[in-house]
This record gives C-alpha cells, structure tokens and sequence, in this order.
C-alpha cells in the first residue's frame, strides 16, 4: 500500500494489482523486466537471480539495477521482519486497505493471521495483546 500512497503524493497512478500475479503496470518503464527480476528474488532457481539481474542492467544500467536490487531487498526484509515478529495491521491500515487486500487476495497469505481483519471502526483490533 506504501506504492499507492507515494505514486498518489507524485500526482500518478500505480496498478498495484501488477504486485501479485502475472500482470505488469504499462505505465512503469521496464516493468517487465523489473518484475522478473523481483519475481526470481523471491521465488527463481539458483541462477535465475543473476540471469533477471543481468536483464535489468541491460535495461535500466548498473545505478538502476542497484537501485532495484534495494528495492527488492527493502520489501523483502519488511515483510519477513513484520510476519517474523507477529505486527499486526493497525485499526487505521486494516479500514484503508480493505479494498485492495480483497482484490490483491492479500488477506490468503500466512501474515494476515497476524492481524484482527473484521475490526468494527473504532475498536482496538487486538485488546488481548495490547490491553
């Protein structure tokens, strides 16, 4: 959701349904390239990092590919730190994102176990653990 908000503070729009499945936003420049670089990350064979890696160089140079390759990292670390240490959503998250997370399918990964998703407006999501 971090996409959605800085793509809308830049006045642009992100097609985040590109962030799962095959789908791949025309309005961002290599984002072919740059989603199989992300894609065999997280989820290639042994080689298919350095191969994807290489495509991105050969698309967008040396300082875009690093700057990819942080990137990839970035959203890589947050994730497996917040599902690692349990974080749940916060009440304010959970309502903004409701939308999205049901058309992305978001709520079927392992971390959504982390956070209350039926929260009523206004409701501590999470009074066991924080009360």
């Amino acid at each position: 959701m971090l996409l959605r908000a800085s793509s809308a503070a830049l006045g642009e729009h992100a097609d985040t349904s590109a962030a799962v499945g095959n789908t791949v936003d025309p309005n961002v420049d290599h984002g072919a390239v740059l989603a199989a670089y992300a894609t065999a990350a997280h989820h290639g064979a042994a080689d298919a990092p350095s191969e994807a890696a290489a495509a991105v160089r050969s698309a967008v140079g040396v300082a875009g590919w690093v700057e990819a390759a942080m990137t990839v990292a970035a959203f890589n670390g947050l994730v497996r730190t917040a599902d690692a240490s349990g974080i749940p959503l916060d009440e304010g998250v959970v309502s903004a994102t409701a939308g999205d997370r049901a058309r992305l399918g978001l709520d079927e990964f392992g971390g959504s176990a982390n956070s209350d998703l039926s929260v009523a407006p206004g409701a501590d999501p999470h009074p066991a653990r924080f009360g």
